[in-house]
């Protein structure tokens, strides 16, 4: 019995060596059919993973089969557009421009609450020993404050929506993320544009 005690010992080290990544991995795996829909604080975390993206320089004006004149909120002759957005510890500014260099800006100032959702899109018929890869959206909607070519949407019933949109696991960070949508709607708008996201910093 005593021979054998040191490799038990050995044995009980090494486990417990081990169990601190086996906990963080358990906690990051998904099961088959699970969905989290919730509204959580936009805490420190979340603003920062935030602030990690980085977007495109490019957007899409939705139009589906109407013309961008057609849409209500905006001065658009266009659907594509060049972009550049800033990050303040306020909130966040999208600035659009298109090809005849006419320009706006949408601003949306941090909410405090965020909302979150998560689901199997039961996809993979066979995921593997971690669990299925979940499709995820953040979203945080605020009033709108649109300058130049947005000026016609601004009004007190009209609010503008960032979602982000991705996947992985059940920890998130910026690298799941890698489309955006921005919903203007309201009574004095109505459009959407969308864009793709590049691999954090």
């Amino acid at each position: 019995m005593m021979s054998r005690s040191p490799i038990a010992v050995a044995a009980w080290i090494a486990a417990a060596m081990m169990a601190p990544d086996s906990a963080h991995a358990c906690a990051c795996c998904t099961d088959v059919g699970q969905r989290h829909v919730a509204t959580d604080k936009l805490d420190a975390y979340k603003r920062g993973e935030i602030g990690r993206l980085r977007f495109a320089p490019t957007a899409e004006l939705v139009t589906g089969n109407a013309e961008p004149g057609d849409l209500k909120g905006l001065h658009a002759t266009m659907s594509a557009y060049g972009l550049d957005v800033q990050r303040t510890a306020d909130g966040i500014t999208f600035e659009f421009r298109d090809r005849d260099r006419r320009a706006g800006t949408l601003s949306l100032a941090w909410p405090e609450m965020i909302a979150i959702f998560e689901v199997d899109p039961r996809q993979e018929k066979s995921p593997g020993g971690l669990g299925p890869r979940l499709y995820k959206e953040w979203s945080v909607t605020g009033r709108i404050a649109g300058t130049g070519i947005f000026e016609p949407g601004n009004g007190d019933g009209t609010r503008i929506t960032l979602i982000l949109q991705g996947g992985g696991n059940s920890c998130t960070s910026a690298e799941d993320f890698t489309e955006w949508t921005l919903v203007a709607a309201g009574p004095d708008a109505a459009y959407t544009f969308i864009g793709a996201l590049l691999p954090p910093r």
